[in-house]
């Protein structure tokens, strides 16, 4: 009996919700907003291509970890499967998007904050409210990560229900001529698919989960089916969230409205103003504004412990006050400074964040796939699809990477 209950594995509901959890966060505020050029039908038909390849991305690492058993980490296989300067670059990639994640969170937790104090008639400093917040949830990391994770927990738990009741009143207001006969300035449907490309770096920012498959991987004691079922429940939950949110949103706020928010910086509190504008309910107001308060607390916490835990063990620092106190100060030191700098750089640091991801998330993964094939050829699990499946999430990622950079030139069109 104490054997079966050592051995037991948890549900692939479990795993699944764990997944979509780590999906599902403040990064879903940029997407109605960065979607208005390409608005409803396109920009979900680009959402289901960027959860479908970053579905296969996120099981080729499981692939991977695969051939050298549970306990293995993202760093391990790269630097097993790579080349010393691929290794470095996927390494370097990942860092960046936790370092990028984390300024984005908290320029969205700053200007929801703001947004709420003004609501409630208080007047606070944007900047104030950006190093305090950093340092009360860096302080709760530094204590512990117990302490952090139930404080994530509890405020999993109240983003979950005021997504419900904020997104209850969103949904039953929503109107389908603004989804689906939108005003296009008078030209046709191909006037919109210009608009779809600029979406890619932010989808992929969404869908980012790879990250928790070496964890999983351990979870389910080395059950690769229980593994990918449950990235396919987490990648579904995400996708059926974010279309809802899109309804939500694009079926209340017109389509110029978003050029309003773009111009406002498009960060939370222009895109929470801009709803407010349309809500004829107190109610659903103040369940939005806790709902993305909650989101943010959700997602900074999430990402910031993850940056803290790799700085503490690639630099050796002592797991002690002292040596978690080094780790505060480099996990949040250059994103608090980017803040105080540059406040409303929300939008374009999930842009960014995107971008990186296609190099770690799932370019190197395929790539890594393609060699864990070569050096265990009889090995078990395999990705379904074959060498053409792997090539095509590269030229994805790819993809990703030249929309980017383009929209960074200004040679990629965007609604404005």
């Amino acid at each position: 009996m104490e054997n079966k209950s050592v051995n037991k594995e948890p549900s692939i509901i479990v795993g699944g919700f764990v997944l979509g959890g780590a999906m599902i966060g403040a990064g879903m505020f940029s997407l109605p907003t960065i979607m208005s050029g390409a608005w409803f039908i396109n920009s979900l038909f680009i959402l289901f291509i960027v959860c479908f390849f970053m579905f296969h991305s996120g099981i080729y690492i499981l692939e991977c970890i695969s051939k050298y058993g549970a306990g293995t980490n993202y760093f391990h296989i790269s630097k097993e499967l790579l080349p010393k300067w691929a290794c470095y670059l996927a390494n370097a990639s990942l860092i960046f998007v936790l370092y990028i994640l984390i300024y984005a969170y908290l320029s969205a937790a700053g200007s929801i904050i703001y947004e709420a104090s003004s609501l409630y008639g208080f007047s606070l400093n944007l900047r104030v409210i950006f190093f305090v917040f950093t340092i009360v949830l860096g302080a709760t990391i530094w204590w512990g990560g117990a302490c952090a994770s139930r404080l994530t927990s509890i405020f999993l738990f109240i983003k979950i229900v005021l997504f419900v009741l904020a997104f209850s009143g969103l949904f039953f207001k929503a109107r389908g001529d603004l989804l689906f006969t939108a005003t296009f300035e008078g030209k046709s449907q191909l006037y919109l698919y210009p608009f779809i490309f600029i979406i890619i770096p932010y989808a992929i920012t969404s869908f980012g989960y790879h990250g928790n498959v070496c964890s999983l991987y351990k979870l389910y004691h080395e059950n690769e089916r229980k593994v990918v079922k449950s990235c396919i429940i987490g990648c579904v939950l995400a996708l059926v969230i974010y279309l809802l949110w899109m309804i939500g949103t694009m079926g209340n706020l017109p389509r110029e409205q978003f050029i309003t928010i773009i111009q406002k910086g498009g960060n939370l509190d222009a895109f929470i103003d801009s709803l407010y504008t349309v809500l004829n309910s107190k109610y659903i107001e103040g369940f939005l504004l806790w709902f993305s308060i909650s989101a943010v607390f959700c997602s900074f916490l999430g990402v910031a412990i993850g940056l803290f835990d790799y700085i503490l063990a690639s630099l050796k620092f002592e797991d002690n006050k002292t040596g978690r106190l080094k780790s505060g100060v480099l996990c949040f030191t250059p994103p608090l400074l980017l803040c105080l700098l540059f406040p409303n750089g929300f939008l374009i640091a999930i842009a960014y964040a995107g971008t990186a991801a296609c190099v770690w998330a799932i370019i190197c993964p395929a790539v890594m796939a393609l060699k864990a094939r070569e050096k265990f050829p009889n090995s078990g699990f395999k990705v379904w699809g074959g060498k053409g499946l792997i090539y095509a999430v590269i030229a994805f990622g790819a993809v990703g990477i030249i929309c980017q950079t383009l929209a960074q030139f200004g040679l990629l069109p965007i609604y404005r």
